[in-house]
């Protein structure tokens, strides 16, 4: 039993409430049992239904572990099954999805992709979105933007000059039956982008709105939205105060994850979700180094200084793989390593770590791996 002066500052780290703190207590409702078991909590300025529940669902989600019975599980797997979503999601490196045993796991893991700024670590995660809506026509994806950064114009040039062509060479077609000739690349990604989504948010609070919106509709919506692509993280929880050991920023990140996991593994819409992050600068201050003395070092390349991890240590017990997307600069020099960089697992709950995967990205549009 916690008091909801305690639990919801952590739930809702975003929002002011005060006023709804006071209107509880003036309801007798001081703690998340209370609040979990009222049988009805009377309307009130700060208190529409609409936030209630919110907080009642919030509170759920912390009192206990999230459960569900057998027959929801079963019914979620003959969805799947007739969707075609048992199969996992391709990165769009061919070497990369041979070592994760085909790809992407699509019943709602958590993924890392972090890096050093100007990494791939964006081209990455557009190629794995963007491959996965052109090979599914009735999926969508969203991707959270929190810097201004999406360029549509990018996506547009993946798709067209890249993706449709590599895969009708493959021997694929977009042909509807019966139709003999394949339409246009501009106009098979233009179909794509319609179903991607694009959210400008500055708020970690945003992100699980909008998640829980769609996750609280995928009975009603053919087209379920299955993948989601956060850029970055680092934006919306304080990147800096994680690094230099904020205690309020670390009791964000962990309440943030926990409520974004839910979400994922719901089983009425299981997401995979990516979750872009920047390795801190060389520069950045951080806690006393000697708490990292006994930690292994972040990549198994010989990187002087050695990498640290994204959002200090805590945030990667939060995921369940985390790819470490690194330029080949700075082993090879500006003339032998221009374009080209490495991808790693250097976390897997449901396989090995370690696989290395060298990349080259031209222009910032052509995305290919080096065997």
């Amino acid at each position: 039993m916690t008091a909801l002066s305690t639990i919801l500052p952590r739930v809702a780290p975003q929002e002011e409430l005060q006023p709804a703190l006071d209107a509880f207590t003036q309801l007798d409702i001081v703690t998340d049992v209370d609040l979990h078991f009222a049988a009805h909590v009377p309307p009130r300025r700060a208190l529409p239904p609409d936030r209630v529940d919110r907080f009642r669902e919030q509170v759920a989600s912390n009192l206990c572990a999230v459960s569900s019975t057998g027959n929801e599980l079963l019914r979620q797997r003959n969805r799947d099954g007739q969707r075609g979503r048992q199969q996992r999601f391709s990165t769009s490196l061919e070497p990369l999805d041979d070592y994760l045993d085909g790809g992407f796991d699509p019943s709602g893991d958590i993924v890392q992709v972090t890096g050093p700024r100007r990494s791939g670590r964006t081209a990455f995660a557009l190629y794995t979105i963007l491959l996965h809506l052109l090979l599914h026509p009735d999926a969508r994806g969203a991707w959270f933007d929190s810097s201004g950064s999406f360029d549509p114009h990018r996506c547009l040039a993946i798709l067209r000059d890249v993706l449709v062509p590599r895969l009708l060479k493959l021997g694929g077609t977009f042909a509807p039956e019966g139709v003999t000739e394949e339409p246009a690349p501009e106009e098979l990604a233009i179909a794509v982008l319609d179903r991607l989504a694009v959210s400008r948010v500055n708020k970690s609070g945003q992100v699980l709105d909008v998640l829980a919106n769609e996750v609280g509709k995928a009975d009603e919506d053919s087209n379920r939205l299955d993948m989601v692509v956060i850029d970055s993280l680092d934006n919306l929880l304080g990147g800096e105060a994680l690094q230099q050991g904020s205690a309020e920023a670390h009791a964000s990140l962990i309440v943030f994850m926990r409520r974004l996991t839910t979400l994922a593994r719901s089983p009425s819409a299981s997401l995979a979700v990516l979750v872009i992050t920047t390795l801190p600068s060389p520069s950045t201050p951080c806690r006393s180094t000697d708490s990292r003395s006994h930690l292994p070092p972040l990549s198994s390349l010989p990187y002087n200084p050695p990498l640290r991890p994204a959002l200090d240590d805590t945030f990667a017990h939060q995921v369940d793989l985390s790819l470490l997307l690194t330029s080949a600069v700075p082993l090879f020099g500006p003339e032998d390593g221009k374009d080209r960089g490495f991808v790693e697992v250097v976390k897997n709950v449901r396989g090995q770590e370690g696989g290395l995967v060298v990349f080259e990205l031209s222009d910032g549009v052509i995305l290919t791996a080096l065997t």
